[in-house]
């Protein structure tokens, strides 16, 4: 008996690298899922990880346990690679405890929105945390340090000459308890595990949800948020049954929306919470609290306000309180007794509690029984796992039925297409995967990866996207499915294997005849990739599209494209359509990166004198000349030319192309502005001008005679601009 349990054990436990130890999978089935846990978390909470192992592998998922007593992102990942080579193919692993955290530096591009100086600001402030390191194998990093006061933090380099865009090899997700919260972690892990287990037996269809739009999101443009109905429509079928499956709640609506929300957070038959809000790691932004109203609400806002911009300049030391009052005073025509109700601390007190009641903050969380099952953060920070208190953390870990939430770690997009293929949610898809889908350096998932709903029609789609991948005929076939994310996916599928580069007239054909708003938007964002003829037409039709957020991103490559043909509907629209708010904010930063004749001089020959955009327009034309100047002249402040330069990620002008690309090769610019300046053209990775840059970068390259450190941004440009 003793012999027969030896060699069982033999079996179950692989010794692994060091201290690793493997369990391998009790049962087989076509993919593989592992379990990454820290020692200490497996021993406090070893029968809560079996049963959500038993779980996993009772949902067609092989399982492994892999546990050691880890010392940096290095040994994990050797682990995981080791894992992915073998039969049956990884699909996704989970990281449960105390699993390093790796901090990504020099690939900003993957982000949607993070650009802090890397050299200007610390290491811990600059860098992106991010489970790519783990999950996407195509991608090779240097390493740099291990932070000295979070030791469980590892700074890495993105490499130069490594893969520059995302493709996740996997999908993953974090279980790791925000210790903010108080309370013994290994019992709150174990308890969630449970829960994980519980929800995973129960069925249950995607087929009630809630969508929330904060306040200052997408301009509080009603029109972007009205059309998210559209797409919705499309992505969760089974939910128009009536008026409480099917909600879309705007900030508006209430003076103090918080407690509204609460309310919708504690229904027991929620399943999707979705959030368009402003964020921080420990804050969600809700609204600005209740409109004034009547002559004596106004003025008392008058008066609030004005209060708190002297204590900001009190505590900033611009003055002394009398010389500060003594300014406001003179500035607005103020009474002699208008500040005499003014105190401090009073102004304090009552900051303090309006900041209460228009955000939910993780006090608020740490009481609130959260029951949606998953719930997606579109905001900047809720997700910063690598922080002792976040936000998605404590939506996972209370007594409710949350099991899986989406945060980022860093700021993101407001224009980004977070809605993007969720319709798969409906059809049975892992969230874990359907993130992978979409994948961003900052964005993560916390919980349970491996969560799905109840299928409403029997399908293998989730277990096609892996073991099918490649092939073209299975995606041929879902394009003819009835469900636009089904479609949307099959398109997406047939690009990623379009090796010859064939697909873009088809492409623009589904989007000029698809009636799914949902199918032409990933049409438009597949072509994109292609940035051709194909491309700059369907931004041309995409400014006029019936679905704005199609209009929105239309008008946002349009001035990545720049393409000089663009220019006319950009200011038909521009001109026409101004009830569109967050379109015609983006079109008006546009309308400066097209070439000045085909741009802004097509918006001059149409507009009145007296635009305040056309005042804007001869202003940008002016300084823009003053710049380019500035910036060829290698005698200009080293300080000042980076800063200009940095600038140009987020507005690249493609008629300066030919000017920046004198920069780099000029030997007598500083180092550091010839390397910001070809990471700057990496930016230009939608321009019409693209293969022009990339191929002057090249012809840089063989002629051999940049330093070092030059020629490593511009391998890294070109990589980017594939």
């Amino acid at each position: 008996m003793k012999i027969i349990l030896f060699l069982s054990l033999l079996i179950w436990v692989i010794p692994g690298f060091g201290k690793v130890k493997i369990q391998k999978p009790r049962s087989q089935h076509v993919t593989a899922f592992a379990i990454i846990v820290d020692e200490m978390t497996l021993e406090k909470t070893g029968g809560a990880v079996e049963a959500y192992r038993d779980a996993l592998e009772a949902d067609g998922l092989s399982t492994y346990i892999v546990s050691g007593n880890w010392k940096n992102p290095d040994e994990v990942k050797a682990e995981i690679i080791k894992l992915n080579k073998r039969k049956p193919v990884l699909e996704g692993v989970v990281f449960i405890g105390d699993i390093p955290v790796a901090l990504i530096r020099n690939a900003q591009h993957m982000t949607t929105a993070f650009k802090m100086n890397e050299d200007e600001f610390p290491f811990p402030e600059s860098s992106v945390p991010s489970d790519r390191f783990y999950d996407d194998l195509h991608l090779t990093f240097d390493f740099i340090c291990q932070d000295s006061v979070n030791t469980s933090h590892f700074y890495y380099k993105l490499r130069e000459d490594s893969p520059q865009q995302l493709r996740p090899t996997f999908y993953s997700g974090r279980i790791k308890y925000p210790e903010a919260r108080g309370g013994d972690k290994y019992e709150a892990i174990a308890k969630y595990l449970a829960k994980a287990v519980r929800e995973k037996k129960r069925a249950n269809l995607l087929d009630c949800f809630v969508s929330f739009t904060g306040s200052g999101y997408n301009s509080q443009c009603l029109l972007a948020w009205m059309d998210e109905r559209l797409a919705l429509t499309e992505n969760f079928p089974l939910a128009w049954k009536n008026s409480r499956t099917a909600k879309f709640l705007n900030f508006r609506m209430e003076d103090y929306m918080k407690y509204r929300l609460f309310d919708e957070l504690q229904r027991d038959e929620m399943d999707v919470m979705l959030f368009h809000e402003h964020g921080a790691p420990d804050r969600q932004y809700i609204c600005d609290g209740p409109a004034p109203a009547g002559l004596q609400g106004y003025m008392n806002y008058i008066k609030s306000s004005i209060y708190s911009f002297v204590k900001r300049e009190i505590e900033r030391k611009k003055g002394t309180p009398e010389e500060i009052m003594a300014y406001f005073t003179k500035e607005y025509a103020l009474g002699p007794d208008f500040f005499k109700d003014f105190s401090m601390e009073k102004i304090a007190e009552q900051n303090s509690l309006e900041r209460l009641k228009t955000g939910i903050v993780l006090e608020d969380l740490k009481e609130l029984k959260t029951n949606p099952r998953f719930v997606m953060f579109d905001a900047c920070y809720n997700g910063s796992f690598h922080e002792d208190g976040y936000i998605a953390g404590y939506y996972i870990f209370n007594d409710g039925n949350t099991v899986v939430t989406q945060g980022n770690s860093r700021n993101v997009l407001q224009d980004r297409w977070t809605i993007e293929m969720i319709g798969l949610l409906s059809q049975g898809v892992r969230v874990g995967q359907w993130n992978r889908l979409i994948a961003t350096l900052e964005g993560h998932i916390i919980g349970d990866p491996t969560f799905h709903f109840t299928p409403f029609a029997p399908n293998t789609l989730g277990m096609d996207m892996v073991i099918h991948k490649n092939d073209r005929e299975v995606w041929e076939k879902y394009l003819d499915s009835p469900y636009a994310d089904v479609q949307s996916l099959a398109l997406r599928m047939l690009v990623e294997n379009d090796t010859d580069k064939t697909m873009s007239p088809r492409l623009l054909t589904v989007f000029q005849s698809s009636s799914f708003n949902s199918v032409r938007m990933e049409a438009l964002k597949l072509l994109s990739r292609y940035a051709n003829e194909d491309f700059v037409e369907a931004i041309r039709l995409g400014l006029y599209d019936a679905y704005e957020l199609i209009r929105r991103n239309a008008a946002i490559y349009a001035g990545k494209c720049g393409d000089p043909r663009l220019a006319e509907a950009v200011v038909d629209v521009l001109l026409n359509q101004p009830e569109s708010q967050r379109v015609n904010y983006i079109l008006q930063g546009a309308l400066m990166l097209l070439p000045e004749k085909q741009g802004a001089g097509v918006y001059l020959a149409k507009e009145e004198n007296t635009s305040q955009l056309m005042q804007q327009l001869n202003k940008d034309v002016a300084d823009n000349v003053q710049t380019l100047a500035m910036l060829q002249d290698a005698r200009s402040p080293q300080k000042k030319q980076i800063s200009v330069i940095r600038y140009v990620r987020n507005y690249p002008r493609h008629a300066n192309i030919d000017a920046y690309l004198s920069i780099i090769e000029n030997a007598s610019q500083a180092e550091e502005v010839r390397v910001n300046m070809a990471e700057a053209l990496g930016w230009f990775n939608y321009s019409y001008r693209k293969n022009e840059i990339r191929q002057a970068l090249e012809n840089m390259l063989k002629r051999d005679q940049m330093p070092g450190k030059v020629k490593l941004e511009v391998e890294q440009t070109i990589n980017r601009l594939k």
